[in-house]
């Protein structure tokens, strides 16, 4: 059986599978347009291996594609898919010889179409609420004065031009240092996050404003992106976000300190008006003055009085004045203390005498006598008394021990001793 065709000529080479493929995978890898792009399809075949890689398939109704997710890359993407999701993934075509296939290293990866954006929106945003990024406590005041202005924005646009009109219009020499950064599109979030955090290093700057203009919800997605929040929430310094116009609204809106409805607006917030400082400082400056030129006025007067003093012409007026007043002061306390004390003597005279009335050896010198028991209580009456009991017999100058013979109760209620 003849195997070849007579039209078909004998091949002068014939490739291996491994030369075919290598040859394929040049060209793909080599393709510029193949290195960097977005595609867009459903999730499916999904498996997250434990080492933090992800393989998965990528497919629309009329084809498939192989992915691969790197553990690197997948820490970097703040979204969270699973199968059956649409996605659009960011990456570069390559091929596998081993098995003859070829598949897109994903370097990013993001919800496709706005009703997986808003649903991406509001997943981020419950997530931050619950840990309390958007609570009013968290946030940072707004310096009065700021030695300098940090601008995170595209440095083309109105968006920049209208902040630094408003600024120099209010402040003419504030200082402003503008950090460019994508606003939109691969790497935008990035950039903004490294603005952020430069600013946040740079001592000449106390407010920082994160700006762009209006647009849709894509345009404005790196606002939304959960590192950027993560930034803003992490800032030592004030954060004032003005992204896109008045009705568009971003997580970066909810997290910053404060909320611009415009650009300009924003401009107006992180810096007084100088001529308004510079008139209320003349204002108060005059009413220093006057204070200063009343308050001395005042102690002139003071001044000319007191010169007109005796007693500060002639200080030993004052001093014989003072003398005479202590002097009279301490007669007056010696005779308040003498009458003081003659009432104390009076009135230890009549105790004294009061005293020696009721003394019981005052009797005694009269010629009387008294009968005590032996232990010394004074017996008064003959009831107190019993036969052969030994009594004694005060005298003013001694005593007698007596015996008692006979108890002899009279008509009177007295009685009769005898020893």
């Amino acid at each position: 059986m003849n195997l070849f065709k007579p039209e078909i000529p004998f091949p002068a080479k014939v490739l291996s599978v491994n030369d075919l493929t290598k040859h394929l995978k040049g060209l793909v890898e080599n393709d510029r347009l193949l290195a960097a792009v977005w595609v867009q399809g459903e999730i499916s075949n999904l498996v997250k291996a434990a080492s933090g890689h992800c393989y998965f398939t990528l497919k629309d109704d009329q084809a498939v594609i192989k992915a691969a997710l790197w553990a690197g890359n997948r820490r970097r993407i703040s979204v969270d898919f699973k199968n059956g999701d649409f996605v659009m993934v960011f990456g570069g075509l390559s091929v596998y010889p081993p098995r003859g296939e070829y598949q897109i290293t994903v370097q990013d990866l993001r919800p496709a179409g706005i009703g997986a954006l808003y649903e991406a929106f509001e997943k981020l945003k419950k997530k931050l609420q619950a840990e309390g990024l958007f609570d009013p406590e968290r946030k940072l005041p707004l310096p009065f004065l700021p030695r300098g202005i940090g601008i995170v924005t595209s440095p083309t646009g109105a968006v920049v031009k209208d902040i630094f009109r408003v600024v120099r219009r209010r402040f003419r020499n504030m200082p402003l240092y503008l950090v460019p950064v994508k606003v939109q599109g691969e790497g935008a979030a990035a950039e903004i996050v490294s603005g952020i955090e430069r600013l946040n290093a740079d001592s000449r700057v106390d407010v920082i404003i994160i700006a762009r203009g209006g647009g849709s919800l894509e345009d404005l997605w790196a606002f939304n992106e959960e590192p950027v929040a993560r930034a803003i929430s992490a800032s030592a310094k004030a954060i004032v976000s003005a992204v896109g116009h008045e009705t568009d609204t971003t997580i970066a809106d909810m997290v910053a300190d404060r909320r611009a409805a415009t650009p300009s607006v924003a401009g107006e917030l992180v810096v007084p008006v100088k001529a308004e400082l510079v008139d209320f400082i003349g204002r108060q400056r005059k009413r220093l003055d006057r204070s200063m030129k009343t308050t001395l006025q005042i102690q002139r007067q003071r001044f000319r009085k007191a010169s007109t003093c005796r007693f500060l012409v002639k200080p030993a007026l004052l001093i014989a004045e003072r003398r005479t007043g202590i002097l009279n002061l301490v007669r007056e306390l010696e005779s308040l203390y003498k009458r003081f004390y003659d009432r104390k003597v009076h009135r230890l005279a009549l105790l004294s005498v009061k005293l020696a009335s009721l003394n019981p050896k005052g009797p005694l010198d009269r010629g009387y006598s008294m009968v005590t028991d032996l232990e010394g209580r004074v017996v008064n009456s003959i009831k107190l008394l019993h036969p052969q009991q030994e009594l004694n017999l005060h005298f003013a100058d001694g005593l007698a021990g007596i015996r008692v013979n006979e108890i002899k109760e009279n008509d009177k209620g007295g009685s009769n001793a005898t020893n």
